[in-house]
C-alpha cells in the first residue's frame, strides 16, 4: 500500500507514519453518507449500544468504559451533546417551542426583579465597578441573561452542573470497596454517563406525557432521579443497597452545599465591588 497523505509504502490496515487508514479513497455518494452518519453515531453500532447499556445496565456499563473497555462504546461529552440536540428536537415538535415561553417569562421576571430591588431603596443607583457603571435593573437583567444563555445551552448547563457532582461524588465514595481512589477525572466521565442516561430517559418522558414547561434540567420527577443515581452508584462502587442510598443522599447535600458556598462567594465579591461612587 501507499499511503495518500504522506505517500509511505505500507503493509497493514492503517499507514505507520501518519496513521490513516488504508482502506481511504475517492469521495462516493456511499461514503459521504457513511462518515456523515458517523458524526452522529448512526454510523456503526456504538451509539445504540451505549444508549441500550446506559438504560439496561449502566453502572456495569460506566464501569466498563472506566477500565478501558472504550471501544464499544460511544464517547462519552460527544454522546451527551447528541442527546441534548435530539432532546430539544422532541421538546420542540411535543410542545410547539417553549423555549420561547419561557424565555418571556424569564424577560417578565428580570423587569419584576429590577423594580423590586429599585422599590428598596436603591432607586436604580449607579454603583462603580472600576470599568464603568452598572444599574441594579442592569444587573438584574445580566443575571436572567445569563439564565438564558445556560437554558438554551443545556449541554454546556448539565456539564457545570455534573461538575459539582463530580467533586462531590470523588469524595464520598473514595474508599468504594469495588473502585478505590477514583480520579477527578474518571468521576467527571462517570457524570457525564449518568447525565447521558437521565437525558435518555428525559426523552422517552416527554414522549409519553410531554414536555415541561420551566424544566431547567431534567423533566424526570425527583424520586425517579434518586433512584436513578442510587442505582447507577450501587453496581459502579459496590456499596450494600442501604450505603449507597445514604452516600448517594451525602452526595447530593454536599452539592447543595458547594453550590450556597459558590453563590455567597460571589456575593460577597459582588457586595465588595459594589461600592457608590463619590458625591461630587
Amino acid at each position: 500500500m501507499r499511503c495518500l497523505n504522506c505517500h509511505t509504502e505500507y503493509e497493514g490496515h492503517y499507514c505507520p507514519e501518519c496513521g490513516q487508514s488504508a482502506k481511504t479513497s475517492r469521495f462516493t455518494v456511499k461514503s459521504v453518507l457513511s462518515n456523515t452518519l458517523d458524526v452522529w453515531g448512526m454510523g456503526s453500532r456504538s451509539l445504540p449500544r451505549t444508549v441500550w447499556h446506559l438504560l439496561t445496565r449502566p453502572g456495569q456499563m460506566i464501569g466498563d468504559y472506566l477500565d478501558g473497555k472504550r471501544m464499544p462504546y460511544f464517547p462519552p461529552v460527544k454522546l451527551l451533546f447528541v442527546l441534548c440536540v435530539f432532546y430539544a428536537l422532541i421538546t420542540s415538535f411535543s410542545h410547539g417551542f417553549p423555549d420561547e415561553t419561557v424565555t418571556d417569562n424569564h424577560a417578565e421576571a428580570t423587569t419584576l426583579l429590577a423594580e423590586e430591588l429599585s422599590e428598596r431603596g436603591k432607586n436604580n443607583t449607579l454603583f462603580d465597578f472600576g470599568i464603568g457603571k452598572v444599574s441594579v435593573e442592569g444587573a438584574a437583567r445580566s443575571l436572567a441573561d445569563t439564565l438564558d444563555w445556560f437554558y438554551a445551552h443545556k449541554p454546556v448547563t448539565l456539564l457545570c452542573l455534573h461538575l459539582f457532582f463530580t467533586l462531590s461524588a470523588w469524595i464520598v465514595f473514595r474508599r468504594a470497596p469495588k473502585r478505590p481512589h477514583t480520579t477527578l477525572a474518571e468521576n467527571f466521565f462517570v457524570q457525564v454517563l449518568i447525565s447521558s442516561q437521565l437525558m435518555v430517559l428525559s426523552m422517552l418522558y416527554t414522549l409519553l406525557f410531554g414536555s415541561q414547561d420551566g424544566a431547567f434540567f431534567y423533566p424526570l420527577p425527583g424520586w425517579l432521579l434518586m433512584l436513578l443515581f442510587v442505582w447507577d452508584f450501587k453496581y459502579l462502587f459496590g456499596y450494600s443497597w442501604p450505603k449507597t442510598c445514604g452516600f448517594t443522599v451525602l452526595t447530593h447535600l454536599s452539592v447543595l452545599l458547594l453550590f450556597i458556598l459558590l453563590c455567597s462567594l460571589v456575593f460577597s465579591l459582588l457586595s465588595l465591588a459594589l461600592v457608590p461612587s463619590p458625591v461630587g
